[in-house]
């Protein structure tokens, strides 16, 4: 078990902090994991068709769909689950559907659905228990917030594509 895992299961017992050192370690610090994501991008167009109108996909952020396979996480082991590659994280938002959310998916069916609050995307929090938990993603443990109809990707929190933004777990 790794010593980040031993130490969040001891803070949630209330007994220490479970800092990593970088906010003072066992004190203040609450930053369980943090990667870097360098943005990958995808626009894919739907043609509509049998009264449903044309319409655009858009992702940002590391993902891999029937579509593209887009971006990178370093370094792409969860602390949080004892080093579990880190498969996806991405926004995705359609033009037309208002259909967008946040994605986390990490190696392992049936990772716990606990161990930290919150994970960040550059300035934008997002709370673990506001997400829909999947144990069981095609092998995989999903975690999917839902955002309000976002049309235009305004609500996206990734950078530009090609840059990176900080994701941080606490």
């Amino acid at each position: 078990m790794a010593l980040s895992h031993v130490m969040n299961v001891i803070s949630n017992a209330g007994i220490v902090g479970a800092g990593t050192g970088s906010g003072g370690g066992g004190g203040g610090g609450s930053n369980l994991d943090s990667q870097t994501v360098t943005v990958g991008t995808h626009t894919q167009s739907f043609a509509g068709g049998s009264g449903l109108p044309a319409s655009t996909g858009h992702w940002r952020g590391k993902f891999t769909n029937s579509y593209a396979t887009a971006g990178s996480i370093s370094d792409g082991t969860s602390n949080l689950y004892s080093g579990a590659s880190i498969v996806e994280l991405y926004y995705t938002w359609n033009t037309v559907y208002g259909v967008s959310y946040l994605a986390l998916r990490i190696d392992g069916g049936s990772l716990a659905n606990s161990g930290w609050t919150t994970l960040t995307v550059g300035t934008t929090a997002f709370q673990r228990t506001a997400a829909t938990y999947n144990g069981s993603s095609s092998g995989d443990t999903q975690w999917t917030w839902t955002t309000s109809g976002d049309l235009t990707g305004a609500q996206n929190p990734f950078a530009a594509s090609g840059q990176t933004t900080t994701c941080v777990f606490t």
